[in-house]
């Protein structure tokens, strides 16, 4: 479990890895954080703490709990999420009639404090030789693969762009999906908790940021045939639009200025499309209101 300062649904959380059917390691790395409730909480439940020298970022984080780890196989359990009790069983399950999987996923539900709801997500499900559906569904149906709710093997793992926060976690499992064999459970065994807190909400121009490249540069690039690469680059055009609607000149400014993949790929999409140096140029209360319009009437969703 990576853990960082926010301590409201830790123990929550924790709870829900210890009463597994089929109990598991479980370690929590802490990155740098100004309290030792952590250390405090673990000591009261046996279980393995570590604390990082200083504050490494998230991504670096995560990359350090599977470098910690001394099992097969890794999960990084949110700190703010919950586990079905037979999230554990699930996966033995599926590695016992698949031994050779190296990544398995279950279906999530969502949930606040006004109750659970499902996600809006198409998923597929099953044993996978290869990640071609993989690629194909975040094509298809948009980018909702649930790496929160898998565990990967430990040697498969190359470890998250650290060059710039968003969505790595995405840029990772797409880039290397088709090199993957994958077993995902349909049932809804990880609770996915949101709250005004968590990191998605805060950082939410920052995510954006990141989807266009993931569309254009990793999707695009895997797609099998050409409807798939159309589909994709549709995609991307409308999450930079969307962007757009969000940012104005001078966020925009500040984020093309950092040197980063997707600093490069925005830089370039605008040097080079007329059509996206057009948008861009526009203020973005008036691209907000083209791409709402565009939304309300499908031609985007």
């Amino acid at each position: 479990m990576p853990v960082y300062e926010r301590k409201e649904f830790f123990v929550e959380a924790l709870e829900s890895a210890i009463n597994q059917t089929v109990k598991c390691k479980i370690i929590v790395v802490d990155n740098c954080s100004s309290h030792n409730f952590y250390e405090q909480v673990c000591k009261e439940k046996g279980i393995t703490y570590y604390r990082n020298d200083e504050n490494i970022g998230m991504a670096r984080n995560f990359g350090r709990c599977f470098d910690l780890s001394e099992t097969e196989y890794v999960m990084n359990l949110q700190d703010d999420d919950i586990l079905s009790p037979i999230y554990v069983e699930s996966f033995v399950n599926a590695h016992k009639q698949h031994p050779n999987i190296d990544l398995f996923f279950t279906n999530f539900i969502q949930f606040n404090s006004s109750g659970e709801f499902h996600h809006r997500h198409t998923l597929p499900f099953g044993y996978m030789e290869n990640g071609e559906k993989i690629i194909e569904y975040g094509i298809r149906y948009k980018l909702g693969f649930p790496f929160m709710a898998s565990v990967i093997k430990k040697t498969m793992y190359s470890g998250f762009y650290s060059g710039f926060g968003g969505s790595y976690d995405w840029v990772w499992i797409y880039s290397i999906a088709d090199k993957f064999s994958f077993y995902g459970d349909s049932r809804e065994l990880y609770c996915y908790r949101a709250h005004e807190l968590q990191d998605t909400i805060d950082n939410s121009l920052t995510y954006r940021f990141t989807i266009p490249y993931i569309y254009d540069e990793i999707l695009k690039q895997k797609a099998k045939n050409k409807e798939l690469r159309q589909i994709a680059s549709k995609h991307a055009f409308w999450s930079l639009m969307q962007l757009k609607s969000i940012a104005g000149k001078k966020k925009i400014k500040e984020l093309t200025e950092k040197e980063n993949i997707y600093s490069n790929y925005l830089k370039n999409k605008l040097d080079s499309d007329w059509l996206i140096k057009s948008i861009f140029f526009l203020p973005k209360e008036i691209v907000d209101i083209i791409y709402r319009s565009m939304r309300k009437i499908g031609v985007t969703s």
